[in-house]
């Protein structure tokens, strides 16, 4: 049976070196598709061709490589930027008659910041060099020190087909041993084209990864947040059902505009994901190299760095204007490694892990790259010791899942899993089974949605508790410490105030309740001063010899300690407070509840004079009480006349 890999592979190299005549000789497609690139000679925007090897790997097996033709001229660095991005091999290409040239240098650098492992030098134009072993080797000693010091070189000539057969193996060489693009199931394209056509619609192209495409897919625009459907789907121009990670893909989107200055809608640097993916934001700290090579003629690779200068950030097939501020030091030399933070222009969907360019302002040279550390930044206290802890810890192993989430765990303490998943590139299956492992470790907790890191956790609730038995201790007569002030006292420990509520049931665990609105101790029995208590007593005994006619609040209420003695007889429940100006005792009120209840039962429905003549009390004491009965879903009025409220 035959099966398919595929793969992407990108060009590099001076213009006027040969990249799209060897496109063509490889293919036998010419990737320079606009009129004018054909009449000037000159690759203006990408181009793309496919090529397919036959994999040593079984029978049948073939390699299948989406070619994607950048340009070489320095006006057109931003389009070979936004070509390479996903590449899983570069074709490097230098002219034998010309040698290394300041395009050649600053594409090694591009390459250098995507991280590319694999690449192909292709010295072109072989059957033009009047010493071609000279050419070798001074294309050799030019690539002393970098990622393609080990890369093979194969002379080859688009002319006589010299050499394209060796260079053909060299390619599959190359990817023999390469993985697939991995899948985890959070596909992205950023889209290299958008166009419209008649009957169809917008259709966009891009190198697929993150995950499978199937015709029917959801989708969302981002950064816009449009949403679209995926009606058709093609690769290297033949119709297909599902799009693998690492295809060339193209896709009919017909729900979407094709962007311009007055309408958004679908254009190269805009992103279309799965539904439900991160959002996009404008804020990311990144790990920032710069090479030491400088790029002949771009001053800027030759000149420090300052902290708080203006770039362009290219990052899949867009770019975005930002500001980059250091976090460890006021400025970055050539050859630095750093943490850094770039506020964007506006936001973007990113995620951990991604690599990008950054060139400067004017788009006149390549000043280094970056890898995305955090990609929902705070811009608040970016410097801390936190916040260096966090960025160390990953910038030394941002493919590890479990340190990866240990280290947001450590830094924020409290962290929504399914948000941050949404931002690393691993499954959610892979994250499950990580988390899972991580729990049974005990090197984190969960408290509902959230993972915690459990020492923190364990001190904010030993805080809360405090605060209720200090508040016992100081108010012994009191019921408990009220939410309010256990948020107050709190609060400031918390990530997100949305975890108060989660807080108050973790305290059950710790023999805390939650009574009303305030908290008490399981074991904590409100006490009264002796005079205090006195005054009670003396409250109760009133309120049981009168007790459906009772003194009136002021009668009860003469002095500070009456005052506070009958405040704790209605906290505590043993009384009842009908209104500012009635209250009953807690066993009275429930004995006329039942008597009110027992004779709408027998008759039906009554008036509140029947009532009040059927208890034998005041219009002062009815009124309230039948009001509190109707509040209690327990009587129901209509008019003058009460009924038993139906359950």
């Amino acid at each position: 049976m035959s099966s398919k890999q595929h793969f992407i592979l990108g060009t590099a190299g001076h213009i006027d070196h040969g990249k799209s005549s060897l496109v063509r000789a490889l293919t036998g497609t010419d990737p320079d598709r606009l009129p004018e690139e054909q009449r000037r000679g000159v690759t203006i925007e990408l181009g793309f061709a496919h090529l397919t090897l036959p994999n040593p790997a079984g029978q049948g097996s073939v390699m299948e490589l989406g070619i994607v033709d950048v340009p070489g001229h320095a006006d057109f660095v931003n389009n070979m930027v936004a070509g390479v991005g996903g590449m899983d091999v570069a074709l490097f290409v230098v002219a034998a008659d010309d040698g290394w040239m300041p395009q050649s240098e600053e594409h090694l650098h591009i390459l250098t910041y995507l991280g590319i492992e694999r690449t192909v030098v292709a010295l072109t134009k072989s059957d033009l060099a009047e010493d071609l072993e000279f050419s070798l080797e001074f294309v050799k000693d030019g690539l002393s020190g970098t990622i393609l010091e080990q890369a093979p070189v194969i002379p080859v000539s688009s002319t006589t087909g010299e050499g394209i057969d060796v260079l053909r193996e060299a390619l599959r060489t190359q990817l023999e041993n390469a993985p697939s693009a991995p899948n985890f199931g959070k596909p992205v394209l950023p889209v290299d084209r958008a166009f419209s056509v008649k009957g169809i619609g917008t259709v966009v192209t891009g190198t697929l990864s993150g995950g499978a495409l199937d015709v029917g897919d959801q989708l969302t625009l981002q950064p816009s947040g449009l949403s679209t459907h995926v009606r058709a789907i093609q690769n290297h121009s033949a119709a297909i059902e599902r799009a693998e990670p690492g295809m060339r893909t193209a896709l009919s989107v017909p729900d979407l505009h094709v962007g311009t200055r007055e309408r958004q809608g679908v254009r190269r640097g805009t992103l279309l994901t799965a539904v439900g993916a991160s959002p996009p934001h404008d804020t990311i700290n990144i790990q920032v190299t710069r090479m030491e090579r400088a790029i002949p003629g771009q001053l800027g690779t030759k000149r420090d760095l300052p902290s708080g200068r203006r770039i362009r950030v290219h990052h899949g097939s867009g770019v975005i204007g930002a500001r980059m501020f250091l976090i460890e030091q006021k400025s970055l030399s050539p050859g630095e490694v750093a943490f850094a933070q770039l506020r964007l222009d506006e936001p973007h969907a990113m995620m951990v892990g991604d690599r990008l360019v950054l060139r400067d302002w004017s788009g006149e040279a390549t000043l280094g790259g970056g890898v995305i550390l955090d990609a929902a930044a705070s811009r608040k206290k970016i410097g801390s010791e936190e916040q260096i802890r966090f960025l160390r810890t990953r910038a030394d192993g941002f493919g590890d899942l479990s340190l990866l989430l240990a280290s947001v765990i450590e830094r924020d303490r409290l962290v929504d899993i399914a948000e941050e998943a949404s931002r690393f590139r691993f499954s959610d299956q892979e994250v499950d089974a990580t988390v899972k492992a991580m729990l049974t470790a005990e090197r984190i907790g969960k408290i509902s949605s959230y993972l915690c890191d459990v020492s923190w956790w364990e001190s904010v609730l030993d805080r809360a508790c405090n605060l209720v038995g200090a508040y016992h201790k100081k108010n012994t007569d009191l019921p408990g410490l009220s939410l309010e002030d256990l948020r107050l006292g709190v609060i400031q420990l918390l990530p997100d105030p949305a975890i108060f509520d989660v807080l108050l049931d973790s305290l059950k665990g710790r023999q805390v309740s939650q009574h009303g609105t305030y908290l008490a101790e399981d074991s904590f029995t409100p006490t009264l001063e002796a005079e205090v208590q006195q005054a009670a007593d003396y409250i109760q005994e009133v309120l049981k010899s009168q007790p459906m006619n009772p003194p009136g609040r002021a009668e009860l209420c003469v002095c500070g300690n009456s005052r506070r003695a009958l405040s704790f007889l209605v906290r505590s429940g043993l009384a009842i407070e009908l209104s500012e100006k009635v209250v009953i005792l807690a066993d009275v009120h429930k004995k006329a509840c039942e008597e009110v209840l027992a004779f709408l039962d027998q008759h039906g429905r009554a008036t509140a004079s029947d009532l009040r003549q059927h208890l034998e009390t005041s219009r002062r004491v009815i009124m309230p009480l039948l009001e509190r009965m109707d509040a209690e879903g327990k009587t129901r009025r209509d008019g003058d006349y009460r009924s038993r409220a139906q359950e």
